[in-house]
């Protein structure tokens, strides 16, 4: 598959593979990437968050870790996209080989496709879910609409029925933003219908300070 762009009256094409690289479901691999999820909007409630994304980025890349993102432009997307992208190492062809990307068929139309390793393209959203848990075993959320709130619960719930080996850390970053959703599976557990605590399926934290010491 091969799309078509323009960025600076310059066209140019990037090959986006069909289905998830090989390489990049590794159980090495895997260990050593982080998917960042969230808002591909910009909004004054979630500056403070893109802020603790673009600098908690920047120390994983330079640490070594791989990033994958949906390879958004704008809010907690875009920082992270631009993190990826400014400190990670570059390959053969210059291209930052740390700043990886799954994106949506039909695209978007905001993607930057010059700056990072399409590993992958997704059918839905729901199918995009399931190519980040492939390739990553540290999922960190951040504060973003519908389709955040489904890759949360999503990924919530995969730890639950999934086998133990298969079980993601699941960190969100927001304890306001995601409120409710805790006090949702508190009620789920305390009612009974969960039998795991929801500190057993995910930790919530709201600071740059919380969030590099759980990644340590």
């Amino acid at each position: 598959m091969q799309v078509q762009r323009v960025q600076n009256n310059i066209p140019f094409q990037a090959k986006i593979p069909k289905a998830i690289l090989p390489k990049y479901k590794t159980t090495q691999s895997k260990a050593n990437t982080v998917a960042v999820l969230g808002s591909s909007k910009t909004t004054d409630d979630i500056l403070k968050y893109m802020d603790i994304c673009s600098n908690s980025v920047k120390s994983m890349v330079l640490s070594g870790k791989n990033i994958v993102t949906g390879c958004g432009s704008s809010g907690i997307m875009g920082e992270a996209y631009k993190s990826g992208c400014n400190y990670s190492l570059k390959n053969k062809n210059n291209l930052p080989k740390q700043n990886l990307a799954i994106l949506t068929k039909p695209l978007w139309g905001d993607e930057d496709l010059e700056h990072c390793i399409p590993i992958g393209c997704a059918k839905s959203e729901a199918d995009r879910i399931e190519m980040f848990s492939k390739v990553a075993d540290t999922m960190i959320i951040f504060p973003g609409s519908a389709g955040t709130l489904q890759e949360a619960t999503t990924l919530i719930s995969k730890n639950y029925y999934g086998k133990p080996e298969d079980k993601k850390k699941i960190i969100l970053v927001g304890k306001k933003f995601f409120k409710g959703l805790i006090e949702q599976y508190n009620k789920l557990y305390k009612s009974g219908l969960i039998k795991h605590k929801p500190s057993e399926l995910f930790t919530v934290v709201d600071s740059e300070k919380e969030l590099n010491g759980i990644l340590k």
